[in-house]
């Protein structure tokens, strides 16, 4: 194992060192591989591609609401980032491991406000296993991928998902969270048979508790007792909850518009 590990770090700061190299050539998989060296008339080309692709619906803008958190998506505005991002997305839905840590920054970050670094990076997400498919990265990052998110820094930095980016400070982030989907259900109970009290969308609630994972269409989360801010009680499945304090990640820009994962952690 300590072999394998070895040669997968190796291997890898050795494709973060040619990222990086702008007089590289152009790639002869350039659509799948995770930092190309591509003409302008080829990014432009995979930009057109990908957002003919794109499926969800959020905004460039995030529309205001007092006491609502709506989804935005800054990406397509930035041609070189949006195509990195839709080609990292590729490659975690393939969940190819040397595509995730080409991508990756040798000082990533992956715990809040701790120096880390590439290695812990790799252990922390057993990237070393033999058996990458099983690997928790793979859901974690293509949530927050898929969770849209806001550039700052004149936007030479991408910070996703949006929940996380964009959070209004007047609402604790330990305390409170987000419901990331429009007519969610809010149960009087914690399962699919009870009551429904009303439907709420994109609203910011207070979070009381959580119960065990219960697995809806192959899915599974744990069902949420929240209170709305109009102090109604009741229970939404987890996957309708973006937490600010969740698992979030950033995005820098080098040389040459080429972005790498700056950081990967969760908590405050």
């Amino acid at each position: 194992m300590r072999v394998y590990l070895a040669l997968l770090f190796a291997a890898a700061l050795l494709l973060a060192a040619c990222g990086n190299d702008t007089s590289q050539q152009d790639s002869d998989n350039a659509e799948t591989a995770t930092q190309p060296t591509l003409s302008r008339d080829s990014m432009r080309i995979l930009y057109g591609q990908f957002l003919a692709e794109r499926t969800d619906s959020m905004k460039t803008y995030q529309p205001k609401g007092e006491g609502h958190l709506y989804p935005v998506d800054e990406a397509p505005l930035d041609t070189a980032f949006y195509v990195f991002r839709e080609q990292l997305r590729r490659a975690i839905e393939r969940k190819e491991v040397f595509a995730l840590l080409d991508a990756t920054a040798k000082d990533i970050s992956v715990s809040a406000g701790e120096q880390s670094g590439f290695a812990d990076f790799v252990s922390t997400w057993g990237l070393d296993s033999k058996q990458p498919d099983t690997l928790q990265i793979w859901k974690v990052l293509g949530d927050i991928l898929a969770g849209g998110g806001t550039f700052s820094n004149g936007r030479q930095a991408f910070d996703a998902p949006y929940v996380c980016a964009t959070w209004p400070e007047k609402y604790d982030a330990v305390d409170y969270g987000a419901i990331i989907g429009a007519g969610v259900r809010l149960r009087a109970q914690p399962n699919l048979n009870s009551r429904i009290m009303k439907t709420i969308s994109y609203d910011i609630v207070l979070v009381l508790d959580e119960s065990e994972e219960a697995e809806i269409d192959g899915e599974r989360y744990p069902w949420v007792q929240v209170e709305t801010l109009d102090g109604v009680q009741g229970y939404v499945w987890g996957k309708f909850i973006g937490y600010p304090v969740g698992y979030r990640a950033g995005f820098r820009r080098g040389e040459g518009d080429s972005w790498r994962m700056v950081y990967l952690v969760a908590g405050d």
